[in-house]
């Protein structure tokens, strides 16, 4: 049987290898995305909601971000949640600053797939790269 780890490790590698069909294969139709920062921050703040929603979450975040590098450090699991504590180096695409901070992923799996994407980030060394300091 699959576990919930089992489902995030799936969901890293087709996200790394830019696999949309796989990607939505592990993502319950009716899922939702919560980037938490204040509202208007950044245009990827807020909920989406579906294979849409997520399409569009992942299309306002490249539209401004390239990443460079994400480290996943340590996963935390039970049954229907897998949180993951991560790294990371994205560079601002309209001034080329670079941006490292830390984020943590909750991630709630049910049947198998993947119904909830909670991105909790460092919002300071975000909005300060995205203003070009």
């Amino acid at each position: 049987m699959r576990t919930a780890r089992d489902v995030i490790d799936d969901y890293y590698a087709l996200l790394a290898s830019r696999d949309r069909d796989g990607l939505l294969a592990v993502l319950s139709p009716d899922m939702t995305v919560a980037y938490n920062a204040p509202e208007g921050l950044f245009p990827w703040s807020g909920e989406f909601y579906g294979h849409t929603g997520f399409d569009r979450f992942l299309a306002v975040i490249a539209e401004h971000l390239e990443i460079v590098e994400i480290v996943q450090h340590r996963f935390i699991s039970d049954s229907e949640r897998v949180v993951v504590q991560c790294t990371g180096a994205w560079k601002v695409k309209a001034t080329g600053h670079i941006v490292e901070g830390a984020m943590v992923n909750v991630f709630t799996v049910a049947d198998g797939l993947i119904t909830g994407y909670e991105v909790y980030a460092d919002t300071a060394a975000f909005a300060t790269g995205m203003a070009g300091v």
